[in-house]
């Protein structure tokens, strides 16, 4: 029965005439903190309607809400490749950013647990419009044994973010470079390692750009023409807040403490691996 009324979710917000805000000036790659901060902001912010934000990282490597930087991440390869290590408030698993690399976020308002299947299934999209044969789940997007796309989702109290990596240039072997093997023993937040791919490596003679306008193309075609918009002004409140008592801190990507402030509600979440 759940799964049946979160499909009705989403299908529901596919509806023609709905339509699908797209941010637009919406910060620097090398601010890979404020980044994420904008990121859990659209959630916080309360969006009036759905809004889709495809942005980049400069190289770092994102641990999931409740992960532990040593089980996750090659910390030696990072300081010594400069690759700072983020945490960000949403669940799932550890994933390495890069200008090779899309990130796809998707906030809606309230609270839609279905969000993450949506954006797996746009993202599936676009893969299988590139003659690939994609296979989407709750650990995210995957062509064979090969995930090319991880997923995680936050739920607040205003509204909820969905997001998805989408692996464009970036080789395989840098991925693996800086995170660790599976640890003998798993823990339950640890992330389930899979093999990964970019586009390029399965055969996609693709770049970012051209990735980004196919992303498009497919929202174009799912939700109409999107709207395109810069932050609003809540939702840059919500990032300076973030900011300030989260993402400019070193406790907070070390060990997922800060000195919490009321508003912060554990997440409700799904995955990636």
């Amino acid at each position: 029965m759940q799964n049946a009324r979160q499909a009705g979710t989403a299908r529901s917000r596919r509806r023609p005439g709905l339509g699908m805000d797209l941010l637009v000036r919406d910060g620097a790659a090398g601010d890979q903190a404020a980044n994420l901060a904008l990121e859990e902001a659209l959630a916080r912010a309360g969006p009036r309607a759905p809004v889709l934000r495809i942005w980049q990282n400069a190289s770092c490597v994102v641990i999931g809400r409740a992960q532990r930087p040593a089980r996750e991440v090659n910390l030696a390869a990072c300081a010594a490749s400069g690759v700072p290590v983020l945490r960000r408030a949403s669940g799932g698993g550890t994933v390495y950013q890069d200008l090779g690399n899309l990130n796809i976020s998707m906030a809606v308002p309230g609270r839609a647990p279905g969000l993450a299947a949506e954006v797996a299934a746009l993202v599936a999209a676009v893969i299988a419009g590139l003659g690939l044969a994609p296979s989407a789940g709750e650990r995210g997007v995957f062509v064979g044994p090969a995930k090319v796309s991880g997923l995680a989702s936050q739920l607040t109290r205003d509204g909820s973010l969905a997001h998805a990596t989408l692996l464009v240039t970036t080789p395989a072997a840098w991925v693996g470079a800086f995170l660790t093997p599976a640890p003998a023993e798993y823990h339950p937040a640890d992330s389930r390692r899979s093999p990964v791919a970019s586009l390029r490596d399965l055969g996609c003679d693709l770049g970012v750009a051209a990735a980004r306008g196919t992303v498009l193309a497919e929202t174009a075609r799912r939700y109409g023409p999107p709207r395109r918009r810069a932050p609003s002004a809540a939702e840059r409140r919500w990032q300076r807040r973030l900011l300030a008592e989260r993402y400019r801190m070193d406790s907070w990507h070390l060990t997922g403490r800060t000195e919490e402030a009321q508003w912060t509600t554990r997440p409700v979440l799904t995955c990636t691996g």
